[in-house]
């Protein structure tokens, strides 16, 4: 080799080594970019495995590359992400594409997840086989909520263009339609703003309307905007409604280029404000307590039911928890976990009244959402059962009396049904009936009573349905060797009849013995009274004194007769002295009675007396004619006396 050749080789190896020292260099800066980068750099092989993570790993994985390596990629991603990666990076190799962009979501060792944008370069080789791949990572959380944001705009003015609940319409200034929302669509019954563009209201089913929206356009755009017009339409479907329009001129540049409108539909709204009143007013009227709490159970409405059945002017402000009974309250959760369920519980609870004292409802709750589902609050419905319970407590009592007294009653009881079929019995306190229950339950009266007895039975049946009056009867039953009474009494039981059977044999008896004895005492008081009444007293011998007080009736007139003449016949009288000093009036009957008994007394041969004649009975026996010839008559009872003593001792000598 020639000086010259050596000189060339080692230039060239000179030349070689700066190329190579300068392409370290680079090496070293891309390794240093590599490295420093904060996005993810990795290399996999065919497999899918690592082969190269750069530093980057530690912040996304949350570990250090080395631990990267020979792991599946598709280990990093959400499982949710795994299969559509695989397929993506599948259908590319098919297509022996080099380059891949795709979005999925990677798990660092924390669980967070990060979502990533790939950039994806596939290596082959000679043959065309996939053999490796390198890809680029950047975290595109921030370009995600940008795009999140910006689609929830869009999403959002798309909603509120497309769900005012007002109709929303522009016209030019000869009044054809420019456009308009989807409400104003359904009230012209189109489908499409192209099919309301160009028309004018003459075109529209409101046609009869037509010439007063004219004439309020062209004043807006003439003299500038009209707020809450109340105006009528005729909707496609020929309903009539009421509209709460406001215009305004519709500018370009400042010239005038038509009208801008948006009115709403105030017929269901004033629909709903009536609804609304009718609600509020059966609500606070309602007897029911009604509430309305938060989600932390704090009310924000009561009726004023409520807060009276509680003893408060208002309840509002306060917590369920205040008014709740203590003891209760894991019925109240209990309540609030089956509301979350969608349930509508009903329970009996018990509320601390202002005075301390109890109240016992009946409550039923339920959830209130908003149209998204979400929690809003509770309502409540709460019927004060207090004095209901109070009165069933009160009818258990009763009944257990009833049942008691039932018990207790000596009577024999039948139910029969209302053909007279026996149905029911109870024994009296004696405990015995004649037949065995067999022999009548479940046949009719009929086959079982006597015949005249089963017709009674019947009769009063249709009586007591008739007049529904308690019918009351007796009756016998020959037993052979004696016969026994009984006293029937039958009242309504619901739908049947009730039959109560006392046996009043022994009861009769000791009645008619005492009817006997009182009839015999009656008598003796009779005969005492009869007694007492027209007394006859001897006062000398063949003298008798009888002094009358009271009034005399036909009945007494006939005892004084037959006393005096018992008297006078008894006692030999020659004188009998009637008193009449203690009766007040003397009339025909009276003066009669008295002639009758002074002859019937002469005819035993005796003298009548009277005595005791007042002044007033004096002109009395005159006014009416009396004849007393046969009578002799003194003022006082002593006159009589000295007389009839005088004429006696006269008579003696």
């Amino acid at each position: 080799m020639t000086t010259p050749d050596l000189a060339m080789l080692q230039a060239e190896c000179e030349q070689l080594r700066a190329q190579v020292a300068d392409l370290q260099s680079q090496l070293q800066r891309f390794q240093r970019i590599v490295e420093d980068t904060d996005q993810l750099m990795t290399e996999v092989d065919a497999a899918g495995r690592f082969t190269y993570v750069n530093a980057a790993a530690k912040h996304y994985f949350g570990m250090p590359p080395e631990a990267c390596l020979g792991r599946l990629s598709l280990e990093f991603l959400h499982p949710e992400d795994q299969a559509p990666a695989r397929q993506a990076l599948i259908e590319c190799v098919q297509r022996h594409e080099r380059m891949l962009t795709i979005e999925n979501r990677i798990v660092h060792r924390s669980g967070q997840m990060i979502p990533m944008l790939w950039t994806i370069t596939i290596h082959y080789d000679e043959q065309g086989q996939f053999v490796s791949a390198t890809s680029i990572a950047s975290d595109i959380t921030s370009i995600q909520r940008l795009r999140f944001e910006l689609t929830e705009s869009r999403t959002m003015l798309q909603l509120v263009i497309d769900n005012l609940p007002q109709a929303v319409f522009w016209k030019d200034r000869d009044g054809r339609f420019l456009g308009c929302n989807h409400r104003f669509l359904i009230d012209a019954g189109l489908s499409s703003t192209a099919e309301v563009v160009g028309r004018t209201d003459f075109d529209m089913p409101w046609h009869e309307q037509a010439a007063a929206y004219r004439t309020d356009d062209l004043a807006v755009m003439q003299s500038g905007p009209k707020y809450y017009l109340e105006e009528p339409l005729n909707r496609h479907d020929g309903t009539p409604i009421w509209l709460r329009t406001s215009k305004i001129p519709l500018r370009r540049n400042g010239d005038v280029i038509g009208v801008l409108g948006i009115y709403e539909d105030v017929t269901a709204l004033k629909q709903q404000e009536e609804e609304l009143r009718t609600f509020k007013l059966l609500v606070e009227n309602a007897p029911d307590g009604i509430a309305i709490a938060d989600p932390q159970l704090k009310l924000q409405y009561t009726n004023p039911a409520l807060a009276a059945m509680l003893g408060y002017e208002t309840l509002v402000g306060m917590t369920v928890y205040d008014i709740f009974y203590q003891p209760d309250l894991p019925l109240l959760e209990r309540i609030a976990e089956q509301v979350m369920q969608g349930l509508t519980p009903r329970e009996t609870v018990r509320y601390v009244n202002r005075d301390g004292s109890l109240i016992t409802v009946q409550a039923s709750a339920l959830a209130l959402r908003d149209r998204h589902g979400n929690l809003t609050g509770y309502a409540s419905i709460n019927r004060d059962i207090t004095e209901q319970l109070q009165a069933e407590e009160e009818l258990r009592r009763s009944e257990r009396r009833n049942r008691a007294l039932l018990e207790a009653m000596p009577d024999l009881m039948f139910v029969l049904s209302t053909d007279g079929v026996f149905l029911d019995y109870k024994v009296d306190r004696s405990g015995r009936i004649m037949l065995p229950p067999e022999a009548f339950l479940g046949r009719h009266v009929a086959e079982v009573l006597p015949p005249y007895l089963a017709e009674r039975v019947v009769y009063h049946i249709e009586q007591l349905r008739l007049t529904g009056e308690m019918q009351q009867f007796e009756y016998q039953l020959d037993l052979g060797d004696q016969v026994e009474e009984y006293e029937a009494r039958m009242v309504l039981s619901n739908n049947d009849t009730l039959i109560l059977s006392r046996n009043v044999t022994e009861q009769r008896r000791i009645e008619r013995e005492r009817t006997a004895m009182q009839e015999q005492i009656i008598a003796a008081q009779q005969a005492t009274l009869r007694e007492l009444s027209t007394p006859l007293m001897p006062i000398a011998n063949g003298v008798v004194v009888m002094p009358l007080i009271g009034v005399i009736d036909t009945t007494r007139a006939q005892q004084i007769m037959e006393t005096l003449l018992y008297g006078v016949a008894e006692h030999r009288a020659q004188v009998a002295i009637i008193d009449i000093t203690g009766v007040k009036v003397v009339d025909t009957q009276v003066a009669g009675a008295l002639m009758r008994a002074a002859q019937a007394a002469r005819m035993l041969g005796a003298q009548v007396l009277l005595t005791g004649i007042s002044p007033e009975i004096a002109q009395t026996l005159v006014y009416i004619g009396a004849e007393l010839r046969d009578l002799v008559t003194k003022a006082t009872l002593q006159e009589g006396i000295d007389y009839a003593l005088k004429r006696q001792v006269a008579v003696r000598r």
